[in-house]
Formats: C-alpha cells, structure tokens, sequence
C-alpha cells in the first residue's frame, strides 16, 4: 500500500504528459490531413469528450453514489486544467504577438500597444513574484508588497470602479428609453419600478410607513416569478448549446 501511495504521483505525472505528448503529435497530423478528416477527426474526440462525462452522470450509482466511470472524472478534470492552460499560453502568446507586430510596424494607434505590453509585463512580474513569496519560494520585500498593493487595490480596482461607473450611464439612458411612457404594458412598469426604486430607499420609508412592504411584495412575489420564468428559459437555451456544441452543429459566427 506504501508503495502504491508513493507511486501515484508518478502514475498521474506519466498520464499528464502522455496526454501533453499526443495533443502536440496530434496537431501534424491534424495540419496534414485534409478539412474533411480534420474536421471528422475533432468531431469525433469532442463527441467522446462529451459522452464520457454525461455517461458518469447518467448512468445509475452503487450505495456509494459511484459508478464505474466517478473515479477518472477527477484526472479528466485535471487533464482539462491542463488544455486551459495551454489555451490561456496560446491566447497570451497571440496577444503579445499582435501588439508587438503594432509596435514593430507602428500601425495606427500602436501608443496603446506599447502601453499594454508595459502594463502586461509588469502586471505578470509582479503576480508571478507575489505568488511564490506566498508560498515562501520567494523573499517578499517591502518592495512587492508597496508595487503589488499599487498595482492592484490602487490601479486596478480604481479603474474597474471608474469603468462600471461609466456604464451605468449607459445603462440609465437605456431605462430611461424603456421607461418612456408609450403604452398600457410601459406605464405598469414605469409605476412598478418607481414603486420599487422609492420603496427600497429610506426615503420611502419616510414618505409612507407601508412603502418597503409594497416593494418587498412586488420583489417577491412578481419579479422573483418572472426571474425564475427567464433563468429557466436561458437554461433551456444553454441546454440546446451545449448540445449543439457537443454534436459539433454550432459552426460559430463567421
């Protein structure tokens, strides 16, 4: 049993990069075959990819909720961990790529390339540092700890703050237009949102006593209702998705 436990790892590490090594021996044999077999070969894995995990969901359970498929669901997750990943290294490397060809060729508006491969750079330094000083692989100096709190709570979160605040103008001029009275149907939500909006403030507590309970009521008993009716319908439309998806019938927007 000793030995099993410390071979696991190994076992785990040698399925890792097994799996590493048939996905880039994979990509050759992907780029010489033709569009027809390349296309049937990636719609076959992405079906068996899709068939595993709902078969493990599917299929009926033991006394201890297992079925023969529970116990590889979590190296599979691993193993999709792991193409993120790569898919992350991709996606960073043709952003990198791009603004610097920007630079390079000093392409309109290439200013913000330089600024975003400044901000990226720095930004990952200081993360990638921050990281292994938590995990005690790296000193953690008075210096991070002042860069890495500039970087973040005072440059980050600010911009994020300033970037939502922009948006809710967007988003009042919207209501505003929804808001127009023009109709039966747009005067019965203009009345029961200003009902809301005053009822939830202090201030509709001071204009009539009952005013938070008439809000309450209206949240619970009409918006919760009609939330779930919408959350229920978007469900239904991931569903068709991800079937879609799963089937390879989704070509994307082209």
């Amino acid at each position: 049993m000793q030995w099993q436990i410390q071979g696991q790892p190994l076992l785990v590490t040698g399925i890792v990069l097994g799996f590493f090594v048939l996905i880039l021996g994979l990509i050759p044999v992907l780029q010489a075959l033709p569009p027809r077999g390349r296309r049937a070969l990636v719609v076959s894995f992405t079906f068996l990819a899709g068939l595993f995990f709902a078969a493990e969901f599917f299929m009926p359970v033991n006394a201890e909720q297992k079925n023969f498929l529970t116990d590889s669901i979590q190296p599979a997750q691993n193993v999709l961990q792991i193409i993120g990943a790569l898919a992350l290294g991709l996606g960073t490397y043709g952003l990198i790529r791009l603004h610097l060809k920007n630079v390079v060729q000093k392409r309109t508006q290439w200013g913000y390339s330089v600024v975003l491969l400044i901000s990226f750079l720095t930004m990952a330094t200081f993360s990638i540092w921050n990281t292994l000083a938590e995990k005690d692989k790296l000193p953690k100096t008075p210096l991070l700890e002042s860069v890495f709190t500039l970087l973040f709570d005072f440059t980050l979160v600010q911009l994020d703050a300033a970037m939502f605040s922009l948006i809710a103008f967007y988003i009042f001029s919207a209501a505003y237009r929804a808001f127009r009275i023009r109709s039966i149907e747009a005067s019965i939500l203009m009345f029961t949102a200003m009902v809301v909006m005053i009822g939830i403030v202090p201030l509709g507590a001071a204009i009539y006593s009952d005013f938070p309970k008439v809000a309450t009521w209206i949240l619970n008993n009409l918006n919760a209702p009609a939330q779930r009716a919408i959350e229920f319908g978007v469900g239904i439309g991931g569903l068709a998705m991800a079937i879609r998806l799963w089937l390879s019938l989704e070509r994307g927007v082209t």
